[in-house]
C-alpha cells in the first residue's frame, strides 16, 4: 500500500471531491496525509486523517475575495492567477516539498501551480485532479461559457485561441517564479501547465460530462466524487460527518436546520443557494429571490441566507431560511434549484435529478451554466439579466417544462448507477509505482 499526500485549495466545492476520494483510498488500505489550509485540515482530522497546515484560509471579508467574487467572465480568473496562484508558486513549493519527499504519490489540485515544481524537485510521482470539467482544449464542446450545442470545431478552436491570448501573460509571470527555484517554465499555466502527464483526473460523472475523444490519454475521467453524507469511519474511530452542502464558509455555519415536515408537499418548492463561496458576497441574490417569489404562490428554501433576512409578511410560512444544510437532505425534496453554478452544486442537482436555474458569477460557473442549458437539464440566467421579473419568468418556464424534468431525472438515474469515486480510486492506484500497487 502507498503513502499518498493530498493537497487541494479553494472552497468546499474544491475540497469535498478530494475528501470523497481520500475516504475511498483509505478503505483500500492506503495511508493518506493532507496538506491543506487550517479549516480543511480540521475537517480532515475530524475524519481521522493526518493533516499538515499548508496555506491560509480565505478571508471572505477581504477586498481580494470581494473582487474575485464579482460577476464577470474573465476578471475573477485574472485576479486569482495574478494575485494568488502565481505569487504562491515559490512559498507553496517550499512548504509542500518536505511533505512530498515522504510520500509515494503526490496528488494536487490542477490549479496549484507549485505542484509541478514540487514533483520536479523531489522526484515524487505526481498526479493532479479537478472537479471542474472543461479545463482542457477540445473541439468536442463549444468554448467555455457558450451554450451552442453542435458548435463547429473551427469555432471551438477559435474560442480557445482567444482565451490563450487573454491569459497569455500568465506564462511569463509564472515562468519568472519557477526560475527562482530552479524549475523550468511551463507553457499555458491557465489550462494545462500544472496538469500532471502521469495522470490528470476528472472528478465528475462521465454521464454529466463525457470525456472528449481528443483529450490526451493522460487526462481521464473517474466519476462523481460525492461527499454529502456520512463518511465511512476511520480505522479504530467512529468519526463521521455530513457534508457536501451549502452555507456560510466564514465560521458562521450553525448546523443543519431543515424545514418542518408540514412545509413540504404544498406546491412547487424551489431551493435557492449560492454554494460555499459566493454565499459570502451574495449581492442582491436573496432580495431578488424574495421579490420574484412575492407575485407567486410557490414555496422556497433559501439555503445559506442570513438568519435575520427580513421576510415580507406575505411570504412567511412558504419561505424557509436555512443557514446551512447538506445537499442530500434538501435536493431530493425540491422541484428546482436556483444556484451560482459551482461544480459541486451543479453536479449535486443533476445527481438528484433536479432541474437547475443557474446564475453564474465567475470561474467555471459560466461554463456550467452553459452546459446545463445546452444539455436540456435546466436554464441559465446571466448576471446582467438578473431581476425579479426575469428570475420569476425563467423559473416558471423551468417548473413548467416536462422535457427538462424528464431529461435531468434520466441523468440522475445514470449518475447514481455509476461506480463514482471507486473508478477514480482505480485510476489513482494505476498511477502508483509498481511496488506500491495493490
Amino acid at each position: 500500500m502507498a503513502k499518498i499526500l493530498i493537497h487541494t485549495l479553494g472552497s468546499s466545492g474544491d475540497f469535498n471531491p478530494f475528501m470523497a476520494l481520500a475516504l475511498e483510498l483509505r478503505q483500500r488500505g492506503h495511508a493518506i496525509h493532507w496538506a491543506v489550509s487550517p479549516k480543511f485540515a480540521d475537517k480532515a482530522r475530524a475524519q481521522g486523517f493526518e493533516a499538515t497546515v499548508a496555506g491560509v484560509d480565505p478571508d471572505w471579508e477581504s477586498d481580494l475575495l470581494r473582487r474575485m467574487l464579482t460577476a464577470h467572465l474573465t476578471d475573477p480568473v485574472q485576479i486569482m492567477f495574478k494575485e494568488v496562484l502565481i505569487p504562491a508558486i515559490v512559498p507553496a513549493t517550499l512548504a509542500l516539498e518536505p511533505l512530498a519527499r515522504e510520500a509515494d504519490l503526490f496528488l494536487s489540485h490542477t490549479i496549484q501551480l507549485a505542484a509541478p515544481a514540487v514533483a520536479d524537485r523531489t522526484g515524487t510521482p505526481w498526479i493532479s485532479a479537478s472537479a471542474a470539467t472543461l479545463i482542457h482544449e477540445t473541439t468536442a464542446y463549444p468554448p467555455p461559457g457558450v451554450a451552442w450545442k453542435g458548435c463547429p470545431a473551427w469555432l471551438s478552436r477559435l474560442g480557445w485561441e482567444v482565451g490563450y491570448r487573454i491569459f497569455g501573460d500568465f506564462d511569463s509571470l509564472a515562468g519568472a517564479e519557477y526560475r527562482k527555484i530552479g524549475v523550468a517554465a511551463r507553457p499555458n499555466v491557465v489550462s494545462g501547465g500544472a496538469y500532471s502527464r502521469r495522470l490528470t483526473l476528472g472528478l465528475w460523472s462521465p454521464s454529466f460530462f463525457p470525456r472528449p475523444a481528443d483529450w490526451p490519454r493522460w487526462f481521464q475521467v473517474g466519476g462523481y466524487a460525492r461527499w454529502d453524507g456520512e463518511a465511512p469511519p476511520a480505522p479504530n474511530t467512529g468519526a463521521t460527518a455530513p457534508d457536501g452542502g451549502a452555507g456560510l464558509e466564514n465560521g458562521r455555519e450553525s448546523g443543519s436546520s431543515l424545514a418542518p415536515p408540514e412545509f413540504w408537499g404544498r406546491g412547487p418548492t424551489t431551493l435557492f443557494t449560492l454554494g460555499s463561496s459566493v454565499v459570502n458576497h451574495p449581492g442582491e441574490f436573496w432580495v431578488t429571490a424574495l421579490r420574484a417569489l412575492a407575485l407567486t404562490d410557490w414555496n422556497a428554501v433559501l439555503l445559506g441566507a442570513p438568519e435575520d433576512l427580513p421576510l415580507p409578511l406575505a411570504l412567511r410560512g412558504r419561505v424557509q431560511v436555512i443557514p446551512y444544510a447538506p445537499y442530500a437532505g434538501l435536493f431530493p425534496q425540491v422541484n428546482a434549484v436556483v444556484h451560482q453554478g459551482g461544480v459541486g452544486t451543479t453536479q449535486a442537482a443533476c445527481y438528484y435529478g433536479v432541474p437547475s436555474l443557474v446564475v453564474p458569477r465567475g470561474f467555471d460557473q459560466f461554463e456550467n451554466a452553459a452546459h446545463i442549458q445546452r444539455e436540456g437539464w435546466g436554464l441559465r440566467l446571466m448576471p446582467a439579466d438578473f431581476s425579479p421579473s426575469s428570475l420569476r419568468l425563467r423559473l416558471r418556464r423551468l417548473l413548467d417544462s416536462p422535457q427538462i424534468r424528464g431529461s435531468v431525472a434520466d441523468l440522475g438515474r445514470r449518475m447514481q448507477a455509476e461506480p463514482g469515486v471507486s473508478h477514480s480510486a482505480d485510476l489513482v492506484e494505476a498511477a502508483l509505482e509498481p511496488e506500491r500497487k495493490p
